[in-house]
């Protein structure tokens, strides 16, 4: 204290109750003006939510990126990205971010109506196809067959000769869903089945980690499919001894969002960052730019909040799943 100076005769540091009631003051005056500003920012979500008479322009985007045409999806995500943008494109990272707790709290009160937004609509496949899980025919592949089809009340695989007889089943809706390796302990991801399950549009919705005992090394297989899957009550012992949650998307990082911008998003999610990989893929936008997938764990994460960041910042992002590992 003896090294600040004051010109103020009643502040020169002999008054401390004074000092104290000033600093109160000047503290009280600082809630007021940052409680002022959280309504104008509540007011800004509100606004986005109803720019331009369509009180549905998160929820619009979105559902967008369910599509099943990408080029349609394009369309709906760049008509309603401009008040978004215009909303909020002068605001610091921390705002951005109340906006988007305020959008997902509006949006999201109903707990069915975030699932339906977040996982589609029930599959509607056929009998035949539904519960039958393809991939080829191996003893690694028995054996994690195996532990993937606990998960349904009556599966039956399905044998085919290549991978691509593996993907076109699913892909054809011949099958309701397939098992491919994407991880090895070794090489970590494995490129090309990643460029697969972009490829066809696949959602992982379960890992196993198959163990080789004779060297201590282990390969991740995925349990994939046209959608994402829901919990069903089945799973509830199987979850119950499952690890965490996790969701894995990729995005091709430009300017804004960065993946600084992403994981300062996620952390303040409460999400929590298991891994980062680059995927060199030639994308939509370049010929030569990388996609970033960051996996993260979400459990007890705000979840929704995160996901209407991504649906205003980074639209074109893909989520590749949202997964248990059992």
């Amino acid at each position: 204290m003896g090294l600040i100076y004051s010109d103020i005769p009643e502040l020169d540091g002999r008054d401390t109750d004074l000092v104290l009631r000033n600093l109160k003051e000047t503290e009280d005056e600082l809630d007021r003006i940052v409680e002022k500003r959280l309504a104008h920012l509540v007011e800004l979500s509100n606004s986005v939510i109803n720019d331009g008479g369509d009180p549905d322009i998160i929820k619009s985007i979105i559902l967008s990126l369910k599509s099943d045409s990408y080029d349609n999806s394009e369309n709906i995500i760049e008509e309603n990205r401009s008040g978004a943008s215009a909303v909020y494109s002068r605001l610091s990272f921390t705002e951005r971010m109340i906006i988007c707790e305020n959008i997902a709290k509006r949006l999201f009160t109903d707990k069915r109506l975030a699932t339906d937004l977040l996982f589609g609509e029930s599959n509607e496949i056929s009998n035949a196809a539904s519960e039958r899980i393809a991939y080829l025919k191996n003893s690694y592949n028995d054996n994690v067959y195996m532990q993937f089809s606990a998960l349904f009340s009556s599966p039956r695989a399905a044998y085919f000769e290549s991978v691509t007889d593996v993907c076109e089943s699913v892909y054809n809706e011949n099958c309701e869903y397939c098992i491919l390796p994407i991880e090895t302990s070794s090489d970590g991801k494995l490129t090309a089945f990643y460029e697969i399950i972009l490829k066809y549009g696949f959602k992982i919705t379960a890992v196993y980690d198959l163990s080789h005992s004779e060297n201590k090394k282990y390969t991740r297989y995925a349990l994939l499919g046209k959608k994402l899957r829901r919990e069903t009550s089945k799973e509830a012992v199987i979850k119950s001894k499952s690890k965490a949650k996790f969701f894995e998307f990729a995005v091709e990082c430009d300017e804004y969002p960065t993946i600084t911008d992403i994981l300062c998003a996620a952390d303040y999610c409460s999400m929590q960052l298991r891994r980062i990989d680059t995927l060199n893929f030639i994308s939509e936008k370049s010929q030569k730019s990388p996609l970033i997938c960051p996996v993260f764990g979400i459990d007890g994460s705000d979840f929704l909040t995160f996901m209407t960041f991504l649906s205003i910042d980074c639209p074109d992002f893909y989520t590749i799943g949202i997964y248990r590992q059992i």
